[in-house]
């Protein structure tokens, strides 16, 4: 037997075994290239474009920190930095605490019944975005929206919900927290599950009423899933487009645009990719910012 005969099987046997090392990153590199092509890339591109003027078709200039300077001069950047903290926090309390009201609910009825009505209110979850808005813009019509017939027929004045720079933002809020009653509500009945009976017998046996037992065995057994229900509700408010762009895209005067809405006109529409990519930048910060916040807050401790 010669040395090449030796040879060939150690050569198998090595090749076989890095195979076998490397068969788990080879079935998972396709989601770690597209991670790296459609998200690590173009965020990196966009810190540096932050850092820039472009408009798409002159040659790139780099400009440092002017970008931010001038964001934090403009009134129009501040004003939907406000409506953004207005729709946020507003629908962050209110939409969350409606649907563990409304899950709280349906545990208390039969199972039959609760599993018919949260197919129901989970609807608006599973459709369009686009449907919702549309829906809801015939609903604040002036003309032949259904809120105004109520107010017609209890001898009410007609209003402009969506031209009323003090209606149009009060309105947009109250479809977002419609459109996410269900699907909140339906998020904390899967958490209301994982709750141990016993632990609620036991507070019958005390002498806890309905509110104490919520208090002291619902609410710190449901804080996990409050947590993911508010950290979740924060990021998609905070940038919030598809549902203002449709329904008054930022008017009227700009008093429901939000910081999503503007970053879209700045790039798309003003061709100032830099400052557009300074405004993603600080939409970032925000969002992460207000995620430690709700870690910071919803302690997980029982």
């Amino acid at each position: 037997m010669t040395v090449a005969d030796i040879s060939q099987p150690r050569r198998e046997a090595t090749w076989s075994r890095l195979w076998e090392k490397l068969t788990p990153y080879v079935y998972l590199s396709p989601f770690f290239l597209g991670f790296l092509a459609f998200m690590l890339i173009p965020i990196a591109f966009s810190l540096f474009l932050s850092l820039a003027q472009w408009d798409g078709m002159r040659p790139l200039q780099f400009i440092g920190l002017q970008n931010f300077i001038d964001l934090f001069s403009d009134k129009r950047f501040w004003n939907a930095f406000r409506v953004t903290m207005i729709i946020t926090v507003t629908c962050t309390i209110v939409g969350p605490a409606g649907s563990l009201f409304l899950a709280v609910l349906l545990d208390k009825v039969g199972e039959r019944i609760a599993g018919w009505l949260r197919a129901i209110f989970f609807l608006p979850s599973v459709t369009s975005a686009v449907v919702i808005t549309y829906i809801w813009k015939q609903l604040y019509s002036a003309d032949y929206g259904y809120f105004n017939a109520f107010l017609q027929q209890h001898g009410l004045p007609v209003q402009e919900w969506l031209k009323n720079p003090k209606l149009v933002v009060p309105a947009i809020m109250v479809m977002l927290i419609w459109a996410g009653l269900g699907w909140d509500a339906l998020i904390f009945s899967a958490g209301l599950k994982t709750i141990p009976e016993d632990l609620y017998d036991q507070a019958k046996i005390d002498g806890a009423g309905d509110w104490a037992e919520f208090w002291h065995v619902t609410f710190p057994l449901l804080r996990p899933t409050l947590l993911f229900v508010l950290v979740t509700s924060v990021i998609f408010l905070l940038g919030i487009f598809a549902q203002i762009q449709l329904m008054t895209d930022g008017g009227p005067m700009h008093a429901s645009e939000t910081l999503s809405l503007y970053l879209y006109t700045s790039g798309f529409q003003y061709h100032k990719f830099g400052y557009a990519s300074a405004i993603a930048v600080v939409l970032t910060i925000m969002m992460v910012v207000g995620s430690w916040l709700n870690f910071r807050f919803v302690r997980l401790e029982v």
